[in-house]
This record gives structure tokens, C-alpha cells and sequence, in this order.
């Protein structure tokens, strides 16, 4: 499965700090989220928009098969719309390289991690604490739903405002999302199919939740991982550019609806 969440300041200052943002190259370092209980710490790549801030933050989770082009790609773009970006790396922690066959241990394990990943993100400098966001990719994508829509009810992250979730397998969902949620898919998925994730919308929707789906026609999994064209573990994997610039239009814009 691929392939590959803020002290609230005036604003001026948030308008100020997207400006040089937009100005100058976002800055990048690796951090390490410390142990946390029975968890342990945590590897990360951090980029922040130039400037002091204060910034939304956003966290990024990667597919089964980790961090790729495709986040990177993302946290870049994130940073220079004026948005702290977080790549978090769940696998490493749990010893693994690989989570494409790995059972749902693997993916509760790895919201929990998120959930850890996000309060210290919260506690950062420059970040606005109640403007956080959640971008996941397939097994990241999973990972969101058990953040904001668990199989088993908590409490949401604190401060965590929006999500994005890109070709999730929404089966046996609750329908009870805590935060607002934007579903991207294609209906030509063979490893997560399209119809759970309209049929939570739907659901969500109808008892006062927000959610947007977009549902690209003929679009398979991987369909915004530039250089995909395969079949992995027996699933059709394939780019598709026009999907890709569409689908990131809406989360960029969904991001800014909740976030800005």
C-alpha cells in the first residue's frame, strides 16, 4: 500500500510570516521527537518557512513503504505556502522498513506515534498550537482515520484543526470525525477501493461532520507518486498528472480553509 498533525498571534504577524515565507527557501533540519511511555522517540524531517513566525504546522505521514519523493515533495510545497511541515518517519521507531504487509498492529502503533508527533509539533517555537493539520498518503492516510475517526473512541489531538487524506481504507469506520477531513481517491483503486470512503462521507456528512471526497475517475492508488507505473504486492499503481495538480489545488485549499 503506498506508497506513501500555535500561541494564536495577531494577524499581522501570520500575514507578515507567509510573506517571507513566500520570500525565501524554507529552512529543513532532522529532529527526533522524544519516548514517550511505553513509545519511543521518534525520527523527523522538519522544514519551516523563512521568518520567525508565528506559522500553522502541518504533519505528514508516508505510505507503508516510507518516506519517498512524494513527501518531501510535499513538506517543500507545504513550507513555502507558509506552513511548518513535519515529516514523521513511524517505521523506524518499530524497526521496520516496510509496512506493506504488515498487520493492523503496525498501523495503530503508527497513529500513535502521529498523536505523540503532534503535541510536541504543538509545543514548538514559531507554531501556532491550535492551527495544526494532517496530511497521510495510503497507510498514513489509515493512520489520520485513527486519529479523527478511531475503531476504538479517544480524544482528538489537541489542536489539530484539519486533515487530508489521500486513498485511505476507510472500511469499518465509525463515521465520527472529530476534525474537518478531505478524502482524495480514484475509483479504479484495487488496493483501497473507493466505495467505504463515499459511504463515510455520506454517513459523516449526513450527522453534521465535515468532509469533502473527491473521487478521481479511473485514478488507481500511488495516482500523485510522480514515476509510478506498476503493479506492487498485485495492485495497479499509476501516475496520473492531471489527478496529482487537482488533488493538490484541494488540499492546499482545504489546508488554508482551516489552517490560515
Amino acid at each position: 500500500m503506498h506508497l506513501n498533525v500555535w500561541l494564536r498571534g495577531g494577524v499581522a504577524a501570520i500575514v507578515a510570516g507567509v510573506v517571507l515565507a513566500l520570500a525565501a527557501p524554507a529552512r529543513a533540519e532532522s529532529v527526533t521527537i522524544p519516548a514517550a511511555g511505553s513509545l519511543p522517540a521518534i525520527p523527523g524531517n522538519l522544514q519551516r518557512p523563512s521568518g520567525p513566525g508565528p506559522f500553522p504546522a502541518v504533519l505528514i505521514l508516508a505510505g507503508c513503504d516510507g518516506i519517498s519523493s512524494l513527501e518531501n515533495k510535499t513538506a517543500a510545497e507545504l513550507a513555502s505556502k507558509g506552513y511548518v511541515a513535519l515529516i514523521l518517519d513511524v517505521l523506524a521507531p518499530q524497526g521496520i522498513k516496510n509496512a506493506c504487509t504488515a498487520g493492523a498492529g503496525t498501523i495503530a502503533t503508527s497513529a500513535r506515534l502521529a498523536y505523540v508527533s503532534l503535541g510536541w509539533l504543538a509545543a514548538q517555537p514559531g507554531i501556532i498550537p491550535d492551527h495544526l493539520g494532517v496530511v497521510g498518503f495510503s497507510m498514513g492516510a489509515i493512520e489520520i482515520l485513527g486519529l479523527i475517526d478511531p475503531l476504538t473512541p479517544h480524544d482528538p489531538p489537541p489542536g489539530l484543526k484539519a486533515a487530508v487524506a489521500y486513498y485511505p481504507d476507510c472500511g469499518g469506520r465509525r463515521a465520527d470525525v472529530s476534525v474537518p477531513l478531505q478524502i482524495l481517491d480514484g475509483d479504479a483503486d484495487d488496493w483501497t477501493p473507493a466505495p467505504p470512503c463515499a459511504a463515510l462521507a455520506q454517513a459523516a456528512t449526513a450527522a453534521g461532520k465535515i468532509v469533502q471526497i473527491t473521487t478521481y475517475p479511473g485514478v488507481t492508488h500511488a495516482f500523485n507518486l510522480p514515476g509510478a507505473q506498476r503493479t506492487y504486492l498485485g495492485h495497479t499503481l499509476r501516475y496520473d498528472g492531471s489527478a496529482d495538480r487537482d488533488a493538490d489545488a484541494k488540499a492546499l485549499s482545504f489546508l488554508a480553509t482551516y489552517l490560515k
